[in-house]
């Protein structure tokens, strides 16, 4: 069975302004217990910003996080994906952009987002389904 981006993707994320402030970017993540959040300009979708843009262009830079702006550190664009997009396809495309957060795409618009979780959970059901199998019918 072929699992598709649409089986696995979560469907509950935040945008955020693009003019909106680390400050308030690190508070709403803390606040929905989230790593990333999609930037937005007029709700639409013009890239992404994580907690280790974070870390790493405004904390170790000593940048102040009420001053900085999400735009000036957020990723530009992103690599996303369609709904049917298979899930071996959306490893490669991971791997491949070195990335932990891939959003999913529909008519222009973000619908989901799979996380590098995502794709260790589904892993998991896979090998004790794979397990369950093994015990059934390789004991004979």
């Amino acid at each position: 069975m072929v699992l598709y981006a649409s089986d696995i993707m979560r469907e509950s994320f935040k945008g955020i302004p693009e003019d909106s402030t680390i400050f308030e970017a690190a508070n709403m993540m803390q606040s929905i217990g989230t790593g990333f959040l999609i930037v937005t300009r007029d709700n639409v979708p013009t890239g992404i910003v994580t907690e280790w843009d974070m870390v790493s262009k405004v904390m170790a830079k000593g940048a102040d996080p009420v001053k900085t702006k999400v735009s000036e550190i957020m990723s530009h664009g992103f690599v996303s994906v369609q709904k049917d997009t298979p899930t071996d396809k959306l490893v490669s495309i991971m791997q491949e952009n070195r990335i932990r957060r891939l959003p999913v795409m529909e008519n222009g618009k973000v619908v989901g987002v799979i996380t590098s979780r995502d794709i260790i959970r589904i892993f998991r059901e896979y090998v004790e389904n794979i397990t369950e199998v093994v015990f059934k019918y390789g004991n004979r």
